[in-house]
């Protein structure tokens, strides 16, 4: 088992930018920070922020969120 996890290890898909090839769930990881990001500041400049109960909890809940709607739509076939 330990053998072919480290033979499967490199059997993700590439996204090619600017030339050079990067694994698909790190495109996926950016885009699901950058997407937090703009939650965040859209959670603080219309007050919910200041509401939430256990925000280190709902927050990488939400960068869950769009990290896997990200792979979602764009990398699973």
């Amino acid at each position: 088992m330990a053998v072919a996890l480290l033979l499967l290890g490199g059997c993700d898909p590439l996204v090619n930018v600017e030339g050079a090839f990067f694994p698909a769930w790190l495109v996926s990881g950016i885009s699901g920070v950058v997407g937090l990001a703009v939650t965040w500041s859209v959670f603080r400049r219309i007050g919910i922020d200041q509401h939430l109960l256990i925000r280190p909890i709902t927050y990488i809940c939400i960068l869950v969120l769009y990290t896997t709607l990200v792979w979602l739509v764009f990398y699973a076939n």
